[in-house]
């Protein structure tokens, strides 16, 4: 196989980002694309000169498509995954890996048996700057405290897929890329405790604003605190992370990180090591059939899911829940 004839569901922008990416890269070329948005779709084929489908499952049936890149509503992507690992094409899926826990046990279990690359877009797999702090914290002694807290202001018209509690789930899970982050600096949780707050809640699920909390207790031992607040009354949007070793703190700055002890603080330099695109490293690892690190990668955002997914458990039942 020269190049990976690839399948994009979904015509929105995140649709357009990939296909202009994979025209990026050497290896990847788009030949189908499927959305229930038929003008959209019939606009972003015609752009890239491929096949429109008002329908993805028509695509699946195609044997000359090697992978499907995912960039659907959240409640789709678990399906949609599964649906195409097992008529053995690769997959890039758009983060959360799944709306179910089970459908996300599913699609990795598909991946691993039937040699595929199953990829979800977390950027740190490929970001240098996640490296660089993987190694400091590695260097800095056992966790004791992860703190995540973001506050976002609402302004324009409500963003009804992302405030949408039955297609994205609760903050905890359309925020899944900073859960992602910690899980892999930390591995899998024990227990999680969570809770939730919507203003303007309706029968359909739709809402204004929302505060979200959660609780982890990492298995390896240490907390996790993440807080989050979108559509309120603030005039700028604001976050805060912090990691509390035994033997260091490291505090985001901006896009930097900054490790302090009481001796100094030093700012935390990306890795020198050259990253691949998301779209490359995929491409790369289908070609050669290689995916132990997709895999690898793969059990992390299974991880992350089971936290964001028991969360909203927790919330529904009032307690903790063990993992």
């Amino acid at each position: 196989m020269d190049a990976l004839r690839v399948a994009i569901i979904g015509s929105g922008g995140m649709a357009r980002a990939h296909a202009n990416a994979l025209d990026n890269t050497v290896e990847g070329r788009v030949v189908a694309v499927a959305s229930r948005n038929v003008e959209t779709g019939q606009s972003l084929a015609d752009d890239v000169g491929a096949t429109f489908y008002p329908d993805w499952r028509d695509v699946m049936r195609r044997d000359d498509i090697d992978g499907v890149v995912i960039c659907t509503h959240n409640d789709s992507h678990g399906e949609i995954a599964i649906a195409a690992l097992t008529r053995r094409k690769h997959v890039l899926t758009e983060y959360p890996l799944a709306r179910s826990i089970q459908d996300g046990e599913t699609a990795l279990s598909l991946a691993d048996s039937q040699g595929l690359v199953l990829r979800i877009t977390h950027s740190e797999v490929t970001s240098a700057g996640h490296a660089a702090l993987r190694d400091a914290v590695a260097g800095s002694g056992d966790l004791m405290l992860y703190a995540f807290n973001r506050l976002t202001p609402g302004r324009g018209g409500r963003p009804e897929v992302l405030l949408n509690l039955p297609v994205s789930g609760p903050p905890a899970h359309f925020f899944i890329y900073h859960i992602y982050a910690a899980v892999d600096l930390f591995g899998p949780a024990e227990w999680v405790e969570a809770s939730a707050h919507y203003e303007g809640l309706g029968d359909d699920g739709l809402y204004d604003s929302f505060i979200n909390t959660m609780t982890v207790r990492f298995a390896r031992g240490g907390l996790g605190v993440w807080s989050w607040a979108g559509g309120v009354e603030t005039e700028d949007a604001d976050q805060q992370e912090r990691i509390v070793l035994t033997g260091a703190t490291i505090t985001r700055e901006g896009t930097h990180w900054r490790r302090s002890t009481r001796e100094a603080t030093e700012d935390i330099p990306p890795s020198d090591v050259a990253m691949p695109s998301k779209h490359e490293l995929w491409i790369r690892e289908a070609l050669s059939g290689d995916n132990d690190r997709a895999l690898a990668d793969g059990r992390v955002a299974l991880d992350a899911i089971r936290v964001s997914l028991s969360a909203e458990r927790a919330m529904d039942e009032g307690g903790r829940v063990e993992l």
